[in-house]
């Protein structure tokens, strides 16, 4: 949350409050980012057999690295990645209100909304195993104020690009930078590529730190063919795919297998409500008039070409959006749980066939497990959900709510 000292208009308030400030949305906590990247983690992986694998699960290792070792084309590279501040040289721009008075650049907020930080400077060194060097990139704050909102990137504590890999059939080097306001859980992350001569093949909006956060990792395909920046899909060979649509939230964009990948939204938008003086007074989402019974979820090929569509509401949203799932290895299904209406089946095998089971659909679970059944949990919130599935008929459902302590 903002400290006090700062508006009290928090997360998504203040991205919808200001929605010509910066490319929509798209990390509660900033997310986190690779563990050092090794010869066999850049190198295009074997995938897993495709019936032990749960592509929704992938996520960013925990712990990022500023000194990495890694191949290209065999040969051992380093790569050294830093940032700075620059407390001599002060950057002010005007902000229409997502950046508070304590950032102000002088006594003057209330009339000239000027807010004030440090030049910052985000460096990218590549040198050889044997330390000549092969390619150093700089990026400063004005680089990226057209994807992460100038006033945004002028407050922001510069640190350092996380490497999430090298993909030379993308571009080349790809990373990670967060963007935020100080003390706050407001900014983004951006994603850029650069070519093995520091040009910039790409450089766009990610996700967002807090609320109105996808449920989204920065990842490759296995074999490295297509990249979810959690705003795009890039594809070798091929224009970026937008992830974003008008009027909606990005809820998920993952992987459902090395070939196909499931999108869901929220559709609406946050209409703010002024009071007599013109100050903001309340905010409330609103949903366009037909979109409430619209396909919100879409099982997506590596061309965009959508291979099923349907109306999925499970998803919850707090500092940033979840989905509640299973994945069963035994009968190569994925399960999106909702709440209120049952379970959303999608087969690993054939995502397209996606099929829904209601609660009423479904048998109350007495024991004992049969032998053909196959026993997984989904948990949301204080309850636990225990599914039993026919492993030879994903579909035959038996279940039981457990209430948690708390």
């Amino acid at each position: 949350m903002l400290s006090s000292s700062l508006p009290v208009f928090t997360g998504r308030w203040l991205h919808h409050l200001l929605p010509t400030l910066h490319t929509r949305r798209q990390a509660t906590t900033p997310p986190t980012a690779p563990n050092s990247i090794d010869a066999e983690a850049v190198a295009a992986p074997v995938p897993p057999a495709p019936n032990t694998t749960d592509w929704l699960s992938r996520t960013l290792p925990e712990k990022a690295t500023t000194d990495t070792t890694f191949l290209i084309d065999g040969k051992p590279y380093r790569l050294r990645l830093s940032a700075t501040a620059d407390s001599a040289h002060m950057l002010r721009i005007a902000t229409d209100g997502i950046v508070g008075p304590a950032l102000a650049a002088d006594s003057n907020f209330a009339r000239n909304r000027l807010v004030e930080g440090p030049a910052g400077y985000y460096r990218i060194a590549l040198i050889t195993a044997a330390g000549q060097p092969v390619m150093r990139k700089e990026f400063r704050k004005p680089d990226f104020y057209q994807v992460a909102g100038a006033d945004i990137v002028v407050v922001s504590e510069p640190t350092p690009p996380r490497f999430l890999g090298y993909y030379p059939e993308l571009g080349g080097l790809a990373f990670w930078q967060e963007v935020g306001i100080p003390g706050s859980d407001v900014g983004s992350c951006l994603f850029y590529l650069l070519d093995l001569q520091g040009r910039v093949r790409h450089l766009a909006a990610g996700n967002e730190f807090g609320e109105g956060r996808a449920d989204c990792d920065p990842l490759p395909t296995p074999r490295g063919g297509a990249f979810i920046t959690c705003h795009q899909l890039l594809r070798a060979g091929r224009p970026p795919l937008p992830l974003q649509k008008p009027h909606a939230d990005l809820v998920l964009a993952r992987f459902l297998s090395d070939s196909t990948l499931l999108t869901i939204y929220q559709y609406g938008e946050y209409v703010v409500t002024n009071d007599s003086l013109g100050n903001p007074e309340s905010m409330e989402w609103q949903v366009p008039p037909g979109m409430t019974a619209q396909p919100n979820a879409f099982v997506l090929n590596l061309e965009g070409r959508k291979l099923a569509q349907f109306r999925y509401q499970g998803f919850a949203s707090a500092l940033g959006y979840s989905v509640p799932y299973a994945y069963v290895p035994a009968s190569n299904t994925y399960y999106l749980l909702d709440t209120e209406r049952g379970l959303r089946l999608i087969p690993w095998q054939n995502p397209g066939a996606t099929q829904e089971v209601k609660f009423r659909q479904m048998t109350r679970f007495q024991p004992p497990i049969r032998p053909t059944e196959i026993r997984f949990f989904i948990e949301e919130e204080d309850t636990r959900f225990e599914f039993y599935a026919d492993k030879n008929h994903p579909e035959q459902l038996r279940y039981r709510r457990v209430k948690t302590a708390g």
